[in-house]
């Protein structure tokens, strides 16, 4: 404020200086004051305090009435101050001969990380030692302390004979830890004795005696244990060890105790020295009695971003099998990647290029029921890229035209197991590849337009397929059928070098639109304008006599030409593309609300398909819709059907998000080979339902397979949660842990989670 009262003249000087003669200058805006309230004020040092008589009293005060003398000092509902502790009360008694203090009626003591309020406060001043009555104490982050008395040596230091502990802030709180005694260390540890815990009237947990990390910073040592039960794991008893290594990092080890499987040892590592630099490495390992296996799982994590414009960033995953999480975890785990893929990335973009030098592991478990090739089927495949280096040429600009390029050198292999006893198989090939893309916009011509893209590519194999796996014929029927399960991996054939060409024409137009002013539907209102653009374009692409014995590794092996084109495709493609773009009145812009692609192409000569069938003639009519008419609704939905045979590779997802926070997500594919080369048919859908002011919560998930007419795995979770206490009641459909063994388990969780302790208790059978 007195600052801010220095300030003001010399504005006005300035300001006068600059003005003309005879006017007063303009007072300065000012901006809006808001006033705090008293209570959000009181912990702040107050202005005006009193110094008192020389000598009479070592603090500031300030109140309605005093009164000194030589024996005692009184003041009527006041405050008291030192440079680290202040005291508001309605009565406030000072002895100077002993340095005594006594406060009655409504206190509040100050001090840093420290909240006190009682009705009877008895203190040396000088010393900080003294005691309280009918307190109830606030200590970072969020605990409250209440009781009938306690006694402190410092403000550091306090000793309960009873006292009961939350870190709920409601007048009823939560849940509550009532213990017999507690001596707390604020920068160092609390030991108590006899602790109960107290969920509503309920109690949950009994400890004769415990020791906590007490300081509001990072402190070693124990952390809450966890208790369970499990109807296949039996009683479940974890005891978490926290551990400080330095400002920037620190580690928690997790042993956990199965009484019917054994103990399991977990612990997570983390780092983070800098903002931008970050990292973790996460551990379980457990020797299974029933059945007798080892079962491990590690991860690894590193993430960095500098200055110069290098990234890092690093993902490693290894583990015995992708059901560890099931049977030891919380259940099914969302939809989404593999979480045993790994990668790494190293790259940085220049003003003309980008360079890159990346690996990655994907790694698939399989059972008999898996859809393959054969009954006989993988316990386990890995595809490894070991390394890439990757030079790419950012786009050059030619005239009308873009040139762009990409040189890129890979290492892959195939590690596959056959089955539960046979050994591994490996095959592994080098790959190198130069890549150059020229494209742009031939010309407009009135409302219609003409693009050009051509493309060059060398690619320089070690070695291809030891058979020819897919073979075409002229009239594009499948000459040589898949006989075995590694047919498709087994790369021991010699090396080759493909050269390959391709060019694609496209010519578009004219666009035909109408709009329709107060269109009102589905609870939207406002203008619509849809515009519709037909197309057509040819595409030509070189053949490769060894095509049927190239690896198919990833796209650049099944679709090298421009616009993601086939080896020796000669295909006219005709098409239309549609924009529903809608605005809410007029001076607003229109912006796209609903996109929709159609079309279709006819293949003059037979080409290989990602799935390793063949096609001539018309191939597939595609579908592409996306719509996204606010920020609450997203459709997407993608189709190709075969014209001829009446087949279709279909993929849906729509997502619904409610202003509450509710969310409801649906998928529907029927797909071509994976990357395992895999064929997928299901639905995946997922959800989350708020109610009550988001006291309860409902979550689900779960993925349908066709093929199997079953769900492959499904979780529904009900979820009743308050400021500090969760109850969570949970149903999974697991796929058993047995390798070669086919089969689902349904389980039923039930979790107690509460706030400042975590998972206290889980349930499940």
């Amino acid at each position: 404020m007195a600052e801010g009262s220095r300030v003001l003249p010399l504005l006005l000087i300035a300001a006068g200086l600059r003005a003309p003669a005879g006017e007063l200058p303009p007072f300065p805006p000012q901006a809006p004051r808001v006033l705090q309230e008293p209570a959000d004020l009181l912990p702040l040092r107050p202005f005006g305090l009193e110094e008192g008589r020389e000598g009479a009293v070592p603090f500031r005060w300030r109140g309605e009435r005093v009164r000194e003398s030589a024996e005692l000092w009184t003041l009527e509902s006041g405050v008291i101050q030192s440079e680290a502790v202040m005291i508001v009360a309605d009565r406030i008694e000072f002895r100077p001969a002993t340095g005594e203090v006594l406060a009655e009626g409504r206190i509040r003591l100050e001090a840093p990380d420290l909240s006190l309020r009682c009705s009877r406060l008895r203190m040396d001043w000088r010393k900080q030692i003294g005691e309280a009555q009918a307190l109830e104490i606030e200590i970072a982050p969020t605990w409250v302390l209440r009781s009938d008395r306690v006694e402190f040596t410092t403000f550091r230091h306090w000793r309960f004979d009873t006292v009961e502990i939350s870190p709920c802030p409601q007048e009823r709180p939560g849940w509550v830890a009532r213990l017999s005694s507690l001596n707390l260390d604020l920068d160092g540890f609390a030991t108590f004795t006899r602790a109960r815990v107290i969920v509503g009237p309920v109690p949950v947990l009994f400890l004769p005696w415990a020791i906590y990390p007490a300081k509001a910073e990072r402190s070693t040592g124990l952390l809450p244990p966890t208790l369970g039960y499990s109807g296949t794991l039996g009683a479940t008893v974890g005891a978490p060890y926290y551990q400080v290594l330095g400002p920037s990092a620190d580690a928690t080890f997790m042993p956990q105790w199965f009484s019917r499987q054994g103990l399991m040892l977990g612990g997570e590592l983390r780092w983070n020295p800098e903002p931008t630099h970050q990292g973790s490495l996460q551990a379980q390992h457990i020797d299974q009695r029933s059945p007798d296996l080892r079962r491990y799982r590690v991860g690894f994590r590193e993430i960095w971003q500098r200055e110069d414009g290098w990234q890092l960033a690093a993902d490693l995953n290894q583990a015995s099998d992708n059901l560890l999480e099931n049977d030891y975890g919380r259940g099914v785990g969302s939809p989404g990647p593999n979480p045993f893929d790994s990668a790494v990335y190293l790259g940085r973009n220049f003003r003309w290029m980008g360079f890159s030098l990346s690996s990655a592991e994907q790694r698939s478990f399989s059972y008999p029921n898996d859809p393959f090739y054969g009954t006989t089927v993988p316990a386990s495949l890995k595809r490894r890229t070991t390394p890439q280096v990757d030079f790419r040429i950012f786009p050059v600009p030619l005239g009308p035209l873009y040139l762009d390029a990409d040189l890129r050198a890979n290492r892959f292999g195939y590690r596959v197991q056959v089955g539960e006893d046979a050994p591994d198989q490996g095959f592994a090939w080098n790959r190198l590849d130069l890549a150059a893309r020229l494209y742009g916009r031939l010309g407009q011509w009135g409302p219609f337009r003409a693009d050009f893209q051509a493309g060059g590519r060398i690619t320089r194999y070690s070695g291809i397929l030891k058979d020819a796996v897919f073979q075409t014929g002229t009239d594009g029927s499948s000459q040589a059928p898949l006989e075995s399960l590694l047919s498709p991996f087994r790369v021991e054939g010699p090396a080759a070098t493909r050269h390959l060409g391709s060019l694609r024409f496209q010519f578009s137009g004219p666009q035909l639109g109408r709009s329709f002013e107060e269109v009102s539907a589905f609870g939207w209102t406002g203008d619509l304008k849809h515009v519709l653009e037909p197309f057509w374009a040819l595409t030509k692409v070189n053949r490769f006599g060894l095509d049927a014995r190239i690896p198919r590794f990833d796209d650049l092996d099944s679709r090298p030409g421009v616009g993601a084109s086939a080896v020796g495709e000669e295909s006219f493609e005709i098409g239309l593309k549609q924009h529903v773009m809608g605005r809410p009145g007029e001076g607003f812009p229109f912006a796209d609300l609903l996109r929709w692609r159609l079309s279709t192409r006819f293949h003059a000569t037979p080409i290989l398909l990602p799935d390793g069938r063949t096609k001539k003639g018309w191939a597939s009519l595609d579908s592409d819709v996306d719509a996204e008419p606010n920020d609450i609704l997203r459709l997407s939905f993608r189709r190709s059907s075969d014209l001829g045979e009446g087949g279709a590779d279909t993929s849906l997802s729509t997502e619904y998000r409610g202003r509450d926070g509710s969310l409801l997500s649906l998928s529907a594919f029927s797909s071509a080979l994976n990357r395992f080369l895999v064929r997928q048919r299901g639905v995946q859908l997922a959800g989350l339902r708020r109610f009550w002011d988001d006291r309860l919560r409902l979550e689900f998930q779960g993925a349908y397979d066709y093929d199997q007419k079953t769900f492959s795995n499904a979780q529904v979770a009900l979820a009743y949660v308050t400021p500090c206490v969760g109850w969570i009641l949970r149903y999974s459909r697991a796929t058993l842990t047995q390798v070669g063994v086919g089969g689902t388990e349904n389980r039923v969780d039930l979790t107690l989670t509460l706030r400042g302790l975590g998972d206290l208790f889980t349930y499940r059978r």
